[in-house]
């Protein structure tokens, strides 16, 4: 009889073990809506890794807000500076944040920014002799024009990995990764991307461990194109995948543990209407090689960013067709079905919806409200 009472508790402990995995996974979510537009107007917001504060870019003024909406210490960028306010990356250490500038949208000069909030300065940390060459119109044909886009933060916060062009024509302007050290601006090259197109790489993203860069390669068919990984150590890039039919790679970002890749696309096609789950641009990756995964296989993935622990994921949909479906999403893995926490239509708070959504340490992330674009605080809790 004993052992029968015994037998019949280890069943019933482990019936709660089975289950509580399953009950722990339930997430809420409380939003805060703030008075700042987040999108339009050249307008954008940043959270800090740890969830303390986030930046808030006006035009030329760089702000920094606590999490509760209160104004801190800003800059004003000087009128030359034309930040691409996709590009705006926070350190890990939550202490600086780096950018470049619109280049391929208004094809002048860029370098790497560097503001640091502790000191309230801003610094050009790649600065170069054409500064006020203007690339279409400057009559010199022996001009090099040396450009510097899309930051990415090494693991330490110490360094700021960087693609880098030199070119006289735009035909010459060949993608070559480098580095700048934060303490000192000097600069060291790390590799070239493995084509031979112009202009062909704007995506870029550095794996926790600083070990593999990935960037895209978009030659127009001429070359293989799609998302690449480069072995910075070896100094090798393989080719990991092509692009979704009718979208193209735009950005990136690690999962956690560096086995996955978040891939942020752009739908060339719109979208205006109802879309299809698999159009979406917004996939993964796994790092060792396969094949894609989508992120949900019901509704079409608008916006979406890595959990800082494991492999979940915060994505927010988009079917016209069917709001009641629209909202942010909490999945615990690509392609498991996510927990809807927060109805409603959102979107990454940058003008072009081009940013992972950034999920800060202590479970916070910032959106833009899609029917008014104003700056959403969510504060996610697992139950």
């Amino acid at each position: 009889m004993r052992r029968l009472s015994i037998v019949s508790l280890l069943l019933t402990v482990t019936a709660l073990l089975v289950r509580s995995p399953a009950h722990a996974a339930g997430w809420t979510a409380k939003a805060t809506k703030l008075d700042l537009l987040a999108g339009p107007g050249r307008t954008a917001a940043f959270i800090a890794p740890d969830g303390s504060r986030f930046a808030y870019i006006k035009g030329q003024d760089l702000c920094i807000y606590s999490i509760a909406g209160e104004k801190g210490e800003c800059v004003t960028l000087d009128d030359d500076v034309h930040m691409d306010l996709e590009t705006v990356r926070w350190s890990p250490d939550s202490t600086k944040l780096a950018f470049s500038e619109n280049f391929l949208q208004l094809l002048r000069d860029s370098d790497i920014w560097l503001y640091d909030t502790e000191t309230n300065t801003l610094k050009d940390i790649t600065p170069a002799a054409n500064r006020q060459m203007k690339l279409m119109s400057d009559p010199d044909p022996n001009v090099i024009y040396t450009v510097d886009l899309l930051p990415q933060w090494s693991s330490d916060s110490q360094s700021i990995i960087f693609i880098r062009y030199v070119f006289n024509q735009l035909k010459d302007a060949h993608a070559v990764f480098h580095k700048v050290h934060v303490k000192d601006s000097t600069i060291e090259e790390i590799a070239s991307a493995d084509t031979h197109f112009a202009l062909s790489t704007y995506g870029l993203a550095l794996s926790p461990d600083d070990t593999t860069i990935a960037y895209n390669l978009d030659t127009r068919g001429s070359e293989k194109d799609g998302t690449w990984f480069l072995d910075v150590a070896q100094q090798k890039a393989k080719f990991a995948a092509a692009p979704v039919q009718q979208t193209a790679p735009w950005s990136y970002q690690f999962s956690p543990d560096g086995k996955l890749l978040l891939v942020v696309g752009v739908d060339l096609t719109g979208p205006v209407g109802p879309a299809k789950p698999e159009a979406s641009p917004i996939y993964t990756l796994p790092v060792s090689g396969g094949r894609q995964q989508d992120l949900n296989i019901d509704t079409y993935v608008y916006a979406a960013g890595w959990g800082p622990k494991g492999s979940q994921l915060a994505y927010t949909t988009f079917d016209p067709a069917n709001t009641d479906k629209e909202g942010l999403y909490i999945s615990s893995a690509p392609g498991q079905s996510g927990e809807l926490v927060l109805p409603g239509r959102f979107m990454s708070p940058t003008p072009m919806n081009r940013t992972p959504i950034f999920w800060a340490a202590n479970d916070t992330l910032l959106l833009s409200q899609g029917s008014d674009f104003k700056l959403t605080v969510v504060q996610l809790s697992q139950s």
